[in-house]
């Protein structure tokens, strides 16, 4: 099977993890795999050229960021490939497959799909695998989900061999190139917002933690990666496993990599102790997910976070060295001009080293797209562009009549970014923490201005 990671903006390029997974367990069971990233190969039509005879399938992920590039991908091969089958995956063809089939796919891996697509490469039939929708000739198959995969620590690691890994490199990190890698799958919560359980459906798995070691040692020894990026939904929610994990990690502290969590850890978890301990074993970097700080509204986002103690977690974690990053949301169904106001009034109050403001896009197979399609008013034509030509361009995905409009929101982005970033203090102290090389500078002052003046992250 080929796997292609689809193109997708700066700054948000980074390989698939899903799909090297899959790659890996297939090369594992004796299946050629090839593996064709765009966001790195600008020739990815070549390498498309090489790979095609010996491949029936062709394997492409989606999500709502990457849905518009994935499908753009699909037209060309559809055109010059007729005869190649195509399978989709990812969040996006999960909920969608029935819009999708036939005419961009021939087939859907819906949730995890390691064994959906061994199956299909072992050349069993497709109406007795679970887990995979599919085009019969006369309409759309869905064989029902499968069950999630109980023992994570089973899987072979992620087929890093397959991509280029000088190129996995981000301007705004510590150290590149940079590996991304999960301890776990999945979250026990039902926030209205996130999509990671339309793959991982409300339950979180562990890998164990000698499992997690090798997987760090094999991206740092044997991969060279200078960084390593922990991508789980919740990896502080359980206090004690954190904490051993870390203890392992100080062990291999003289290899000098840089730690990081882009994803958001929990907001109202961890003391000093914690996060001193977090600061020994190498992050360097948190992001917090405190999205708001008005109770009702975060209750009715389904998150079990106590508000009254984002403050305290983000003051021990500062203490303890580690560079904050919270993440804020505005447009919420539930939000107005003046509780937006009043979010960003409080983004600036906490002790914060620097904020991201998000305008809402409702994911498709949310309880938020739901709340979205039925109180408020979409403004983009379908659910492909919402993410492409909203979020990154600074615009509104939706409006909620009789509390703000696109036009309000689009200002209440604008206003949140100049409002944190307008002071000096601020500005200088993100600076001197952010700011390792010239490259950092530069990255840095881009962003300023593109943000605060353009009012758009991209």
């Amino acid at each position: 099977m080929i796997f292609f990671n689809p193109d997708c903006y700066e700054g948000y390029r980074f390989p698939s993890m899903g799909m090297l997974s899959i790659a890996a367990t297939l090369e594992s069971r004796g299946r050629k795999v090839d593996y064709i990233d765009a966001n790195y190969e600008k020739k990815w039509e070549e390498a498309l050229d090489r790979a095609v005879p010996d491949h029936e399938w062709f394997g492409i992920t989606a999500n709502t960021l990457s849905i518009g590039p994935a499908i753009r991908v699909i037209e060309y091969v559809r055109k010059k490939y007729p005869s190649l089958k195509i399978i989709m995956g990812g969040p996006y063809p999960t909920v969608k497959y029935e819009e999708l089939i036939p005419e961009w796919a021939d087939a859907v891996a819906i949730g995890e799909a390691e064994e959906t697509v061994s199956e299909i490469e072992d050349g069993k039939p497709l109406r007795e695998i679970a887990g995979l929708a599919f085009f019969d000739g006369s309409g759309i198959v869905s064989n029902g989900r499968r069950p999630l995969i109980e023992d994570l620590s089973a899987l072979p690691f992620p087929a890093w061999h397959l991509g280029d890994i000088d190129k996995y490199r981000l301007e705004h990190t510590k150290r590149n190139p940079v590996l991304p890698m999960m301890t776990s799958r999945g979250c026990p919560y039902n926030c209205i917002f996130c999509a990671s359980d339309i793959i991982f459906q409300n339950r979180i798995r562990y890998k164990k933690i000698d499992t997690v070691m090798a997987e760090f040692d094999e991206l740092t020894l044997k991969h060279g990666a200078r960084e390593v990026h922990f991508w789980d939904d919740n990896f502080t929610l359980k206090r004690d496993r954190a904490e051993e994990i870390c203890e392992n990690l100080i062990k291999r502290r003289d290899r000098k990599v840089s730690i990081m969590i882009p994803s958001g850890i929990k907001p109202d978890i961890g003391d000093y102790e914690f996060f001193k301990l977090m600061r020994r074993a190498g992050f360097y970097a948190l992001c917090i997910a405190v999205e708001t700080g008005d109770q009702e509204i975060m209750t009715k986002l389904g998150k079990k976070v106590d508000v009254s103690k984002v403050r305290g977690t983000i003051s021990a974690a500062r203490r303890a060295g580690i560079l904050m990053n919270g993440f804020f949301m505005l447009g919420l169904p539930f939000d107005t001009e003046e509780s937006m106001r009043r979010n960003i009034e409080h983004a600036r109050s906490l002790p914060l080293h620097q904020a991201m403001f998000f305008i809402v896009i409702p994911f498709p197979g949310t309880d938020l797209h739901d709340i979205a399609a039925k109180e408020g008013r979409f403004l983009f034509h379908n659910d492909r562009n919402m993410y492409e030509q909203g979020f990154f361009l600074g615009r509104a995905a939706y409006e909620m009549p009789g509390k703000f409009d696109a036009a309000t929101l689009e200002k209440m982005f604008r206003l949140a970014n100049r409002r944190f970033f307008y002071r000096p203090l601020t500005l200088l102290t993100l600076a001197f923490r952010r700011i390792h090389s010239p490259a950092h500078l530069l990255y840095l002052i881009r962003k300023f201005f593109r943000v605060v003046f353009r009012g758009r992250q991209f």
